[in-house]
C-alpha cells in the first residue's frame, strides 16, 4: 500500500490539495496521512539549496520516513529528508518554481519531483495590471481621501491634484517573458498600449508574434511609460533593477514588480524615489519580507506596496491541487506524470 504524506503548513494551497487528494484516491487503496508543522515564513535556509519556505523539515522528518510519496507547499525538503526517507520515489510540490525542495539531491537519489506549473500565473498578471492601473489613475489616494475627507473629497482643488493618465497608447516595457510576462502582454494590448518585452531565453520572432517588440533592456527603460518585472530570482539577476538602469527611466515613468523583491536593489529605488528621478512605484514583494518596520520604502507617498498577494486568489489553491492531484494519480497508475522537475527552471529574464 503506497504511503503518502502531506506535510500541512496551514496554507490554503495545502488545504485544497488535501481535499482534492482524499477524494480522487479515495478506494484507491493509498495511506493519506497528514502532519501539521509551524506557518512561520523562514528567509534563512537550513540548506543552501532550499530558500522561502514555511517551518523546519524537524518538524516532519520522522514521519517523512515511511512515506512513498511527500506532497508539500513552502515545507523545507532538504537533503536531510531525502536521507531520512528512504523509501521516497516523489515529492508534490504545490508552486510554480519549487525554491523548497533540493532538486539536486532528489535527482541523486532518483527521487521524482513535480510541481504545479503556472498556478498563479493569471493572477499575478492581473495583480501587475491592477497595480498600474492604481498608480496611473490614483486610486488608493482617493480612495484614503474620501474616507479621511468626506465631502470635501469632491472639491475641485482635492480632485485636481488626482489627475491621472490613461493607458492606451502609452508604453509598457515588460522584463522577463515567461508564462506572467506573456499574461501580462495580452491584457496590456487590450489596453491598447505599445509593449516592449526584454528577454533572454524568448526569441525575437516568438515575442513579435505575440504583438510585442522585442528591445535590449536600455532602451526599454528608456523607452517605457510602465517597466514590470517577471523574471525568475537567480543569483545572476539580483539587483537587476539598479541605480543605473533606474536612472535611465523616464522621469514620468512608473516600476511595478510582482516577481521577486532582489531584482530591484531597494537602496537605489529609495533613492530614485525620494528624489522623483521617476514618478513611482509599486511593490508587490520585497527583498525582505515581511519587511523591517523602519524600512524607508514604507514611508514614501510615492510607492504602492502590497504583501506579496500575487498568488492570493481562491482559484490558485484550486488549480495548483488539480494539477498535482492529476500527477500523483498517473504516477500511482504507473504512467510518467506531466509536470517533472528535473532541475531549477531557467529564468525567464
Amino acid at each position: 500500500m503506497p504511503k503518502l504524506l502531506i506535510i500541512d503548513d496551514q496554507t490554503l494551497t495545502i488545504r485544497a490539495l488535501r481535499e482534492a487528494l482524499e477524494e480522487a484516491l479515495s478506494g484507491s487503496g493509498t495511506d493519506i496521512s497528514t502532519i501539521k508543522i509551524n506557518r512561520t515564513c523562514s528567509l534563512t535556509a537550513c540548506s543552501p539549496s532550499v530558500r522561502e519556505f514555511y517551518g523546519s523539515s524537524a518538524e516532519f522528518l520522522s514521519r517523512a520516513a515511511g512515506a512513498d510519496i511527500l506532497v508539500v507547499h513552502k515545507a523545507p525538503v532538504t537533503e536531510k529528508v531525502f536521507r531520512k526517507a528512504e523509501n521516497l520515489k516523489l515529492v508534490a510540490c504545490a508552486r510554480n518554481n519549487p525554491v523548497n525542495v533540493d532538486l539536486a539531491a532528489a535527482a541523486r537519489r532518483g527521487i521524482l519531483v513535480i510541481n504545479a506549473p503556472g498556478r498563479a500565473s493569471e493572477a499575478t498578471a492581473e495583480l501587475t495590471v491592477g497595480l498600474m492601473l492604481a498608480l496611473a489613475r490614483n486610486i488608493v489616494q482617493a480612495g484614503l481621501l474620501t474616507g479621511s475627507a468626506g465631502p470635501a473629497a469632491w472639491d475641485y482643488n482635492a480632485r485636481i491634484a488626482l489627475e491621472g493618465i490613461e493607458l492606451k497608447g502609452k508604453t509598457a516595457g515588460i522584463i522577463g517573458f515567461g508564462r506572467v510576462g506573456r499574461e501580462v502582454a495580452g491584457r496590456l494590448k487590450a489596453f491598447g498600449m505599445n509593449i516592449l518585452v526584454y528577454s533572454t531565453h524568448t526569441a525575437p520572432e516568438e515575442i513579435i508574434r505575440l504583438g510585442a517588440r522585442p528591445a535590449t533592456l536600455e532602451e526599454l527603460l528608456q523607452k517605457s511609460d510602465f517597466v514590470t518585472l517577471h523574471p525568475r530570482l537567480t543569483e545572476k539577476n539580483k539587483n537587476l533593477i539598479g541605480e543605473k538602469q533606474l536612472n535611465l527611466m523616464k522621469r514620468s515613468a512608473y516600476l511595478i514588480n510582482t516577481a521577486r523583491g532582489k531584482l530591484i536593489d531597494e537602496k537605489a529605488l529609495y533613492r530614485v524615489l525620494r528624489e522623483e528621478k521617476i514618478r513611482g512605484a509599486a511593490l508587490d514583494v520585497l527583498a525582505e519580507e515581511p519587511p523591517a518596520p523602519d524600512n524607508p520604502l514604507l514611508g514614501l507617498k510615492n510607492v504602492l506596496i502590497t504583501p506579496h498577494l500575487g498568488g492570493k486568489t481562491r482559484e490558485v489553491p484550486v488549480r495548483a491541487a488539480g494539477l498535482l492531484t492529476a500527477d500523483i494519480k498517473r504516477f500511482l497508475a504507473g504512467e510518467k506524470p506531466l509536470n517533472i522537475v528535473s532541475s531549477l527552471p531557467e529564468p525567464e529574464a
